[in-house]
């Protein structure tokens, strides 16, 4: 009987230690995940910060006609559609959806190499034409980003020297 008593108490003895090892490394586990969520939210906020300074340099090349209207309305699209805004704040931004969206039609990169010198001229001249149209719109909205920026107590982009 005494052997029996014995041996239960081992069996009691080592499961409740196995259950202490499991709880330890549960939470282990949930401590390590939590570092994890930590450090993923902390990334996705560094990258839509670096969208976000990534617009309000290209909204700055926009001010200072060191980009194209279209070049930049297409880029700071890209980066606005990664960032996940909400409606408000994706309205600053509509303009440069709708200078992106009516010059989809021009070919870029590769497909842009690929044409004839003459089809590059006419796309050319679309493009401004199209540019011309929204120019004001599109000065107006880059201005506002960086303006923006400056009321948020942030540092200029760049201290421009003049226009090229």
């Amino acid at each position: 009987m005494t052997l029996l008593i014995l041996v239960g108490s081992l069996v009691i003895i080592g499961l409740a230690a196995y259950a202490m090892y499991l709880q330890v490394q549960l939470r282990h586990q949930k401590a390590e995940r939590q570092a994890q969520a930590e450090q993923l939210a902390a990334d996705l906020e560094e990258r839509r910060e670096h969208y976000r300074n990534s617009i309000r340099v290209l909204a700055s090349a926009i001010d200072a006609e060191q980009v194209t209207l279209t070049e930049g309305a297409i880029r700071i699209s890209m980066l606005v559609s990664q960032l996940n805004l909400g409606e408000q704040e994706r309205t600053d931004f509509q303009v440069f959806f709708q200078l992106t969206e009516a010059t989809a039609h021009i070919p870029i990169l590769e497909e842009w190499k690929k044409l004839n010198t003459r089809d590059k001229l006419r796309y050319d001249r679309e493009r401004e034409e199209i540019e011309e149209k929204y120019r004001e719109f599109v000065v107006d909205a880059a201005r506002k980003v960086l303006h923006k920026r400056n009321e948020q107590g942030g540092e200029p982009l760049f201290y421009p020297v003049g226009k090229h």
